[in-house]
């Protein structure tokens, strides 16, 4: 199991993360004081990020390679779903954190991320779920849904190229299994345990729209070896 996600993914931000926000935002010594200064009130964090200066610097300029994944996708994740209106925060944070667990990662290439997603089919989920406890049935719901969240906003072109050749199913089938785990893990138990029922539903009910918004950003703006 990687990681389960929790709210506010800034907490695993790097001090080179901030110092990057700080001088992308921060022009002058009064500037950065301000800075400092709002950085001791958590409500204000998740303002600070939503400045698109953040977006131009690390995928504009070319700047991504120095951010930890965690502030590299939810700078990504959260400019991609304003852009299709999607304006809550916590559906963003949650799919930043996934995609930071799930996805690039500097140890791997882009033979090993296709070779990796190549072997993924919900089908082997559907039987381990079937044959689980139910405690463990809530942790294999959730990975499901983040697997497959990650195969179809980052890798969708893959996606569809793998239903062409072998007949398999494409994103829009998969876009249904996250919606439905997340939804079965919303439902179970532990959700509320975890503090994750609310979170569950809001990224279930913003995701086909979300998936589309990261797709178009996937094609614009990135190359993640597809």
């Amino acid at each position: 199991m990687t990681r389960f996600p929790r709210p506010g993914c800034w907490f695993r931000f790097t001090p080179t993360d901030w110092n990057f926000i700080r001088d992308t935002l921060a022009l002058d010594e009064r500037g950065r004081e301000g800075f400092n200064a709002m950085l001791d009130d958590p409500d204000a964090v998740p303002l600070i990020l939503d400045n698109d200066k953040l977006f131009d610097a690390a995928i504009l300029s070319r700047k991504a390679a120095m951010l930890s994944p965690e502030l590299f996708f939810f700078i990504v994740v959260r400019h991609s779903l304003k852009e299709f209106g999607i304006q809550e925060v916590a559906v963003a944070d949650y799919m930043a954190v996934v995609c930071a667990d799930f996805g690039c990662s500097p140890t791997k290439g882009p033979n090993d991320i296709n070779h990796a997603i190549d072997s993924l089919y919900s089908v082997d989920y559907l039987e381990a779920i079937e044959n689980a406890s139910r405690h463990h049935k809530f942790f294999l719901h959730v990975q499901c849904a983040n697997q497959f969240l990650v195969l179809t906003c980052l890798y969708p072109d893959f996606l569809h190229r793998r239903a062409a050749r072998r007949g398999a199913p494409d994103v829009d089938y998969y876009e249904q299994v996250v919606v439905s785990h997340l939804e079965a893990a919303r439902r179970h138990v532990l959700a509320d345990e975890f503090a994750m029922e609310e979170t569950f539903e809001k990224v279930a009910e913003c995701f086909p729209p979300a998936r589309r918004a990261m797709n178009h950003t996937v094609r614009e703006y990135l190359s993640l070896g597809q």
